[in-house]
C-alpha cells in the first residue's frame, strides 16, 4: 500500500440493466487510466474522489475497512474553477488530473462511522422521498376533481411519512 489515486467517480449504472457500465477515471500521478469498482485499487494507501454517490457507500466502507484513507472533495467548485483556469474542456480525464492539483485542505476525511451511517439511512431516504412524491401526486388528482376518496389516502401517507422520519432518527 503505497498509492495515491484521484478518481473522478462515476454513477454506477444499475446492475439490472444490460449495456455499458459507467467506470471511474483514476489518475495516479503518471498515468490516466479507468476501472469499474474503486475496490479494485489494491494497492491504494489514499484515494481522493470528487462525488460520493449512494451506489458507491458499500465500495467505499470496504476500502475504509480495509485501511485506505479516502478523501472526499468539499466544494466541486474548485475543480470547475481549476478547468477553466487551465482552459481545459469538461471530461473524466481532466478532472480525475486536475483533482491532483487541489490542495489536501479541500478534501475532507471520510470514515467508516460516517459511512456506515449514510448507508443505514439511504433507504429511510429513499421511502420519504417517495411517500412525499405519491402524496404531491395524490393532491394534485385530488384538485384537479379525481377525488375517490383519495385524502383519506393522503392522510395516512402523512402520518407515514411522519412516524418515520420521527421514530427512526433514535436508531443513531
Amino acid at each position: 500500500m503505497a498509492d495515491i489515486y484521484y478518481v473522478d467517480v462515476a454513477i454506477p449504472a444499475d446492475r439490472k440493466k444490460k449495456g455499458r457500465h459507467k467506470t471511474h477515471v483514476v489518475f495516479d500521478g503518471d498515468k490516466v487510466f479507468r476501472v469499474k469498482g474503486l475496490t479494485e485499487l489494491e494497492d491504494a494507501s489514499e484515494i481522493y474522489i470528487d462525488a460520493l454517490f449512494p451506489e458507491l457507500y458499500d465500495e467505499i466502507l470496504e476500502l475504509l475497512r480495509r485501511g485506505v484513507e479516502v478523501y472526499l472533495l468539499k466544494d466541486t467548485t474548485k475543480l470547475k474553477k481549476l478547468r477553466m483556469e487551465n482552459n481545459m474542456r469538461k471530461s473524466d480525464e481532466s478532472d480525475a488530473m486536475l483533482l491532483a492539483r487541489i490542495p489536501r485542505e479541500k478534501f475532507r476525511s471520510l470514515t467508516i462511522e460516517e459511512m456506515e451511517f449514510r448507508a443505514r439511512m439511504r433507504p429511510l431516504i429513499n421511502k420519504y422521498e417517495r411517500l412525499v412524491r405519491w402524496k404531491k401526486r395524490l393532491k394534485r388528482l385530488v384538485k384537479d376533481g379525481f377525488d375517490y376518496d383519495l385524502r383519506r389516502v393522503i392522510n395516512l401517507m402523512e402520518a407515514d411519512r411522519k412516524k418515520d422520519s420521527r421514530g427512526r432518527s433514535s436508531d443513531r
